[in-house]
């Protein structure tokens, strides 16, 4: 069964008709990040690229269980991986670097818990699902294929062999280091591009954390592992740029930072609660808040 989902971009509050939900009802938690397809979009900060993004996407019976065209690869654009006409190139590959961060993040925490074969699959996944939607455009960016490196890490894993795995580890945060160079180098507004990035990874992080959540059960460990690797690999990407960010707005970029706070406490731990810290609207009205203070930020 097919559901439609209205993620509210770049900041968006809604509006419908001429009684408009203001951006400050948003940010109060007022208004609903799941809004009509008829309601109009306005920015905040007065903003005037403000946009819909709309993702179609199957109701997941399981970890993966999302696909839309084959071309697309990873989960569909709802989820991870895939390929937006809505998004520019360049942080469409950022967006997938930063889900093959996102991935060895939580993986990492359930390694160090000692936990190896719950963290096979976040390093088993940047390599059958996000590696192929890069690898046309490592050269455009001329970095060196780094397939090996991935199938190389999952391995050391699947050995439970915690030197090589270190070693390991290091060889592909290398490559993916200059990936993220690369990308930077080829960039006229670095700060934006990571901002827009940020937006995307949090998307496919409410995408996951809603296919992770049924009620007040945690049914599908993996998506709420994903989910969290996702935002807090996005508040690092922030973290990056926060002089950048306080200089264009700091009032902003405070409250955003306290935004993310809150929606981290979504996931108390890389090992779900037995119950959910937050349901899923609390997620995506987290999540709506951050666009909307990060829209002041572009």
């Amino acid at each position: 069964m097919k559901r439609r989902k209205i993620w509210l971009g770049l900041g968006a509050a809604a509006m419908v008709g001429g009684g408009a939900a203001s951006a400050a009802a948003l940010e109060a938690g007022q208004v609903s990040a799941r809004t009509p397809e008829a309601a109009l979009v306005a920015s905040a900060g007065n903003k005037a690229d403000a946009r819909l993004r709309f993702a179609a996407n199957a109701d997941h019976a399981g970890h993966g269980a999302v696909k839309t065209a084959a071309a697309a690869g990873g989960e569909g654009e709802g989820g991870e991986g895939g390929k937006k006409a809505s998004v520019a190139p360049a942080v469409q590959f950022n967006h997938n670097l930063a889900l093959i961060r996102g991935h060895l993040l939580v993986g990492d925490e359930l390694v160090k818990e000692g936990k190896w074969n719950d963290a096979m699959v976040h390093f088993l996944h940047p390599a059958e699902e996000i590696y192929g939607n890069i690898q046309g455009d490592l050269k455009t960016y001329g970095v060196a294929p780094f397939a090996a490196a991935l199938k190389a890490l999952a391995q050391t894993v699947k050995a439970k062999n915690k030197d090589a795995y270190e070693g390991a580890l290091k060889a592909v945060d290398q490559r993916l280091t200059a990936a993220e160079a690369a990308v930077k180098a080829k960039s006229d507004d670095y700060t934006r591009l990571t901002v827009e990035t940020v937006l995307e990874l949090l998307g496919t992080a409410g995408h996951e954390y809603e296919a992770a959540v049924d009620g007040n059960k945690i049914r599908e460990t993996v998506e709420y592992q994903d989910s969290r690797g996702f935002v807090w690999y996005a508040e690092r990407l922030l973290d990056g740029i926060s002089t950048d960010l306080q200089k264009k707005d700091a009032e902003a970029f405070k409250s955003l930072k306290a935004d993310l706070a809150e929606l981290k406490q979504a996931w108390p731990a890389a090992v779900p609660p037995k119950k959910p810290a937050k349901d899923v609207a609390s997620v995506l009205s987290g999540i709506s808040k951050v666009e909307l203070h990060a829209g002041r930020l572009m």
